[in-house]
């Protein structure tokens, strides 16, 4: 047990009340201290408890007996505290009362009801040895400093009448004080998204000896049968041999505690769950490579840049964590030096805004790296290494069909040609999708002199009068009608952004009218109708450019 040198601190009244001052405190979080520069009025330490009763603590410097002066004192401070109306009244002094003492002690309950307890020297040892930083600040420091440190605890529990300021500069005062708990590791917070306070604790310098290591004591478990526990247990296993990270809950930790320097206090601290997270290490400059897919003669078929930019460590090996140029791919290179071994995976991450035409170079080196084939990384610089591996499963994400990572290469490549060839660039819209693509090939078409064809099997007309019925009723009797339809814009939407590749022209061939009763009864009963013509098979409907187009497009 840590035993505090009160016979030495009472030479110095004001640093042993002090000392006790800021135990109460630690102790009682309500507990308030009083400015005593212009007299306490009977009150060193105050609190109003969650039921709204009034405790007065009143704090001795006294060793050896409770003499006759100073018990005068001591009722003095009563009737001082009296004035205030206290629900109760506890006496904090070094002295373990004798039978004499106590029974002086409780004969003050006659004049003074609400006197409650003598909390005496063997009471303070016990709480000082669950707190031998406020010991140490006793041993150490000045007076001065123990009434510094009160001060700062009291801003803390005032209300922010300064508002910003007052919380910046009692944050600041806060930070230097945490800087003084342990020599060894200095200390950040910050609260993460459930409001919980986060402490961060960095190593100042090297420590060889590993003699200021914070260490984690625990037995590991994870449940059987469980497959989110068989996935964590993979996870932990794979940050110890290669760097990583892992998250363990309290299931997993069985007989977990921490330890470190002293006056960090982590023996208190208890463990409810463990991130472990190996050191960032990194990689500057940047460790540059290629990654080629190849076929089994080596002939290479796709290949992307990819830059490395920090790694971590593990007890077997390490791992590289990097980027190909556009962003869209990581890469996770996992090495294991003793046995010369290297695993290669990806994972794809599709950027909030991209271009097209970054997206072809990925998805075709990921529709092409198939399971028979093999993946070779090389990095760039004198004495090059390569790394060439069998590729054993598909790089295509699991949600993709067979061939669709071929199939979107292709329509991002042809939007960046449309993109291109009209000098309009926008990112790739959220929303594309096959119907977009189909109407890429069509716009494609159309600004190479092509027919597009036209999709629907109906073309819906108006009609006001029954003359009007009438005359289209006639135009069907040869079987077929066509209509050629001038427009002056032909436009395409792809997200937020319109193509209008300028005025075309529309054939659209109908063999039949399927709704002509239901157009005379509606012409009848709302003076319009709409008549539905069915478009024929053999002829489509078609959409070409007009020559103004091919001029403009020269030009």
């Amino acid at each position: 047990m840590v035993r505090v040198p009160w016979e030495k601190l009472a030479e110095n009244p004001r640093l042993s009340e002090s000392l006790v001052t800021l135990l109460v405190m630690r102790l009682r979080k309500r507990a308030q201290p009083v400015d005593g520069t212009g007299g306490d009025g009977g009150r060193d330490l105050f609190e109003y408890t969650d039921n709204g009763e009034l405790i007065v603590y009143e704090a001795k410097s006294f060793t050896g007996r409770m003499s006759a002066g100073r018990r005068r004192q001591v009722e003095r401070s009563l009737v001082s505290a009296a004035r205030h109306q206290p629900d109760h009244w506890d006496l904090l002094v070094p002295i373990d009362p004798n039978p004499v003492e106590q029974r002086w002690f409780d004969s003050l309950r006659g004049g003074f009801p609400f006197v409650r307890r003598w909390r005496g020297r063997s009471w303070l040892d016990e709480k000082f040895a669950a707190h031998p930083d406020l010991v140490r600040y006793a041993l150490q420091e000045s007076a001065d400093y123990i009434l510094e440190r009160i001060a700062e605890a009291r801003a803390e529990r005032d209300v922010l009448a300064g508002g910003i300021s007052d919380y910046a500069e009692r944050v600041r005062a806060l930070h230097e004080r945490v800087q003084e708990i342990s020599p060894h590791h200095a200390v950040r917070t910050s609260l993460d998204a459930d409001g919980r306070t986060i402490v961060h604790l960095t190593p100042r310098g090297p420590d060889p000896d590993g003699q200021n290591a914070i260490q984690l004591t625990a037995r590991i478990r994870f449940a059987g049968g469980d497959p989110q526990e068989t996935r964590r247990r993979l996870r932990f296993e794979e940050a110890l041999r290669f760097g990583g990270e892992v998250e363990l809950t309290a299931d997993n930790l069985a007989e977990a505690a921490l330890s470190g320097p002293a006056g960090l206090g982590l023996e208190r601290i208890a463990v409810g769950g463990v991130r472990i997270t190996s050191p960032r290490q990194e990689m500057t400059p940047p460790l540059r490579g290629q990654v080629v897919v190849q076929q089994s003669s080596g002939v290479p078929l796709a290949s992307l840049p990819v830059a490395f930019t920090h790694r971590v460590s593990g007890l077997d090996g390490g791992t590289l964590h990097g980027r190909d140029g556009t962003g869209v791919l990581r890469v996770r290179l996992r090495y294991h030096p003793r046995n010369r071994s290297a695993r290669l995976t990806f994972s794809f991450e599709l950027p909030e805004s991209v271009l097209p035409q970054a997206m072809v170079p990925v998805l075709r080196l990921i529709a092409l790296s198939r399971p028979g084939r093999f993946l070779e990384v090389g990095f760039a610089g004198a004495g090059t290494v390569r790394l060439r591996a069998p590729i054993t499963t598909s790089m295509t994400p699991a949600s993709w069909e067979p061939g669709e990572a071929q199939l979107w290469a292709d329509a991002f490549d042809e939007l960046t040609q449309l993109q291109t060839r009209t000098h309009q660039f926008f990112p790739l819209p959220d929303d594309f999708g096959t119907r977009e693509a189909r109407e890429v090939k069509d716009a494609l078409a159309l600004l190479d002199g092509e027919e597009a064809v036209l999709r629907g099997d109906t073309v819906s007309v108006g009609a006001h009068s029954a003359e009007a019925l009438t005359n289209l009723g006639d135009l069907f009797h040869n079987g077929m009608l066509r209509v050629t339809n001038d427009c002056e814009s032909t436009l395409f939407t792809f997200g937020d952004h319109e193509i209008d590749l300028g005025p075309c022209t529309e054939i659209y061939t109908m063999d039949k009218i399927l709704n002509m009763q239901e157009a005379r009864r509606d012409l009848a009963a709302h003076g319009h109708a709409t008549v539905l013509l069915r478009l024929t098979e053999r002829f489509p409907p078609v959409r070409y450019l007009r020559p103004e187009r091919s001029r403009s497009t020269e030009e």
